[in-house]
């Protein structure tokens, strides 16, 4: 191990360094191996536990097996548990998503707290080995197959051990008799990662290359460099398809993305996100992006997160979206209502002064009911647009009209017993307009109140 952090640079003498510890092989080999090299490296040691509350009393009985550790070496030792489940569901994570971040701001917490500069995790190559192909699997990009970085500069983050096979890890806590936890959620297949481990790796080895960790180590150290290549290419010249950007916005000039080459375009998406959102979105997300780039204009789809990407003309906006809350007003005729975004008056009159204003409409009063009612617009509403016989899809109207995902929440329909009467300030319902039958005139009046 000494080699190995020798020649990636991962401590310096006399560092500070948080050790986490679950309690299973990894990591207490890892504690292990630093205590070898304590004195000649002058460390200070510091043990982290993170109980993730997800296997009952084998759980807490990790948590007393590390403390017990800490105490027998003499290391001072931090704990912290959460409902990982609860966390999960709250913030619509998968379980493993919400441990890592719950753990890793677990690990960051101690190490800006105690004032060290490094935390060491217990990754091995085999676990470099299922992450990149779980990243091959699923369609990952370049940055997906450079697998687990040895150390990251932005977190203190360094792997020590990821030199060492779990067959090399085994051996070794063999002969230095380290003992350890064993986690039975590990035994099982449940998860991809985990069924990579248990079938698909032992297959490979077997019946392809026994030394896939090696090889596929090498890999992803190719590509981690080719990722660096790009990255710095494309981050010194994304300023070329940046428009403007502001406060949760950025207008990206398409015609400047596309002029790049078709490889590079995935990258300036990604970065852009990355850089001016503090996101890091997957390259299935960045494809989707990409690919609303050269649609037509209107068109829109997830960024990833609370982010959303929007076509209009030769610009792309990203922007963080909030859906606005679901509302429905009861309205009666004849008054006047101000909401918070909007206003709206009805009244009956005897002539239908018809002009181009499209925040007035005139409506035969006979052909609706009582109760009427001003809500959001939902997906599978229709209508039939003024002028036409045949009923569209407002999802589709929207796109005709080309209304923006951003703008076309904030317009209200007005509606009567189930059916639509008017997209207020877009188009009225041919079946309510006025004709030589009439005998009724209501008019109707919409203003937003910005």
């Amino acid at each position: 191990m000494n080699n190995f952090i020798l020649e990636n640079n991962l401590i310096r003498e006399g560092e500070k360094i948080v050790v986490a510890v679950s309690g299973g092989i990894d990591s207490m080999v890892l504690l292990h191996s630093l205590l070898q090299l304590k004195d000649q490296w002058k460390l200070t040691l510091i043990i982290a536990h993170f109980n993730h509350q997800l296997r009952g009393k084998e759980a807490d009985e990790d948590e007393e097996f590390v403390r017990s550790i800490a105490e027998n070496k003499r290391i001072d030792f931090y704990v912290e548990r959460a409902n990982t489940s609860l966390v999960a569901e709250n913030q619509k994570l998968s379980i493993q998503e919400a441990a890592r971040n719950l753990r890793y701001a677990f690990f960051t917490k101690v190490r800006v707290s105690s004032g060290l500069s490094k935390i060491a995790t217990g990754h091995n190559a085999d676990d470099n080995t299922e992450t990149i192909l779980m990243n091959l699997f699923r369609g990952a990009g370049v940055h997906g197959l450079t697998g687990i970085p040895v150390s990251r500069s932005d977190n203190g983050v360094i792997r020590p051990i990821m030199f060492a096979t779990r067959q090399d890890i085994g051996t070794y806590a063999l002969e230095n008799r380290i003992p350890y936890r064993v986690d039975s959620s590990n035994l099982k297949s449940d998860y991809t990662r985990n069924y990579i481990r248990h079938n698909i790796l032992p297959a490979i080895r077997e019946k392809i290359n026994p030394n896939i960790a090696v090889v596929l180590g090498r890999t992803s150290k190719l590509f981690g460099d080719l990722e660096n290549f790009i990255s710095d290419t494309v981050n010194s010249n994304l300023h070329e398809i940046i428009l403007s950007k502001s406060t949760g916005e950025v207008i990206i000039d398409l015609k400047q993305l596309h002029s790049k080459q078709k490889f590079l375009q995935d990258y300036y998406l990604y970065y852009t996100v990355k850089n001016f959102f503090k996101k890091e979105i997957n390259f299935t997300t960045v494809r989707a992006i990409l690919k609303t780039s050269y649609s037509e204009t209107g068109s829109s789809c997830s960024a990833g997160f609370d982010l959303i990407f929007y076509k209009d003309r030769e610009q792309g906006i990203l922007k963080r979206y909030i859906p606005p809350s679901p509302f429905q007003y009861d309205i009666t005729v004849g008054k006047q209502y101000k909401f918070e975004d909007f206003s709206f008056e009805s009244g009956f009159t005897q002539n239908a002064d018809i002009n181009n204003n499209p925040l007035e409409e005139y409506i035969d009063a006979d052909l609706i009911g009582e109760k009427l009612h001003l809500r959001n617009w939902n997906d599978g509403d229709w209508f039939f647009p003024l002028g036409m016989q045949e009923k569209k899809k407002l999802s589709d109207f929207f796109i005709d009209q080309k209304i923006s995902i951003f703008n076309k929440t904030k317009i209200p329909v007005l509606e009567c017993d189930g059916k639509i009467i008017w997209v207020c300030g877009l188009r009225l319902d041919d079946r309510y307009k006025i004709t030589n039958k009439t005998r009724k005139i209501l008019k109707l009046k919409f203003n937003y109140n910005y």
